[in-house]
């Protein structure tokens, strides 16, 4: 018995596998639910949807081929997949960039939508809630008969899209949101680099000359990232220019800074003696 449930396992495993390899190529004959992708750009953030597109066929869809209260893959094959570039928000829930598998439990009445961390299973039999990003609830509205399953971002600006699944008699939407202004924030910073800057304001402030030209160095790298190293060599430049004032308190920043880094800087314990001469 367990030598029969062991090859039976074995069997559908290598079955499974197979599958899954041939939908992730071009179908070498033609499939009942055909994959598909969309893919829309909010802001500077990406939407990425993967999903197998069953049609109705003349069956009774939801209620019937698909259950109510009962977790749905929604789609046909692997779990259908929706992935960002971005922290979204999806409901009320806050959800890391990454891919999440998509799944749905139709009603009636209402539907609950679930992005799940499990995003590599053949449809929805091993669902796990614990393993939930979000999970929210929705109301289904009664639409012309769809075919094949359709999904949309029907709206987009800059900071939202408005997703919607659509079958048979039955859509659903849902609102993806990002923080697209922090988003560019935190893109300019990773492009624009602030160690060109500080190191030509360094080499001044070492040479002693241009310090007029350093000082914009220093408050360019500083208006990039505020660290340790921008924050020293501003408040070096400072005491310099005869503003020992402004430099304590920069130097004060940068010591606190550089005693919160796992690994103190090279130069930590000297910015701290300096620090302790100019308040002398």
């Amino acid at each position: 018995m367990n030598r029969f449930l062991s090859t039976t396992a074995l069997s559908f495993f290598i079955i499974s596998f197979f599958f899954s390899e041939a939908l992730a190529q071009a179908p070498a004959t033609p499939l009942l639910s055909p994959p598909a992708s969309i893919t829309q750009v909010v802001g500077i953030s990406e939407v990425s949807v993967k999903y197998s597109r069953p049609s109705v066929r003349g069956r009774v869809i939801f209620g019937g081929l698909v259950p109510y209260g009962e977790v749905w893959r929604t789609g046909a094959n692997n779990n259908t997949t929706i992935s960002f570039t971005n922290e979204a928000t999806v409901g009320n829930s806050k959800i890391p960039a990454g891919t999440y598998g998509l799944f749905t439990i139709p009603g009636e009445k209402e539907w609950t939508v679930i992005f799940s961390k499990d995003n590599a299973n053949w449809g929805a039999f091993s669902y796990k809630m614990e393993n939930d990003a979000a999970r929210f609830t929705v109301k289904p509205e009664k639409i012309q008969p769809t075919e094949q399953l359709t999904f949309n971002f029907e709206t987009v600006d800059e900071n939202k899209t408005r997703f919607t699944i659509a079958w048979s008699d039955v859509k659903i939407g849902f609102d993806i949101a990002f923080n697209t202004h922090q988003n560019v924030l935190d893109k300019l910073k990773n492009d624009v680099s602030w160690a060109a800057p500080v190191r030509g304001a360094e080499y001044l402030l070492k040479s002693g000359k241009d310090l007029d030209l350093a000082m914009k160095y220093a408050d360019i790298a500083l208006s990039i990232d505020e660290n340790y190293n921008t924050l020293k060599v501003k408040a070096q430049l400072l005491v310099k220019t005869g503003d020992k004032k402004g430099a304590i308190t920069l130097m004060e920043k940068a010591v606190a800074k550089g005693a919160q880094m796992k690994n103190p800087p090279f130069d930590f314990e000297d910015m701290k003696k300096l620090l302790e001469e100019w308040k002398k």
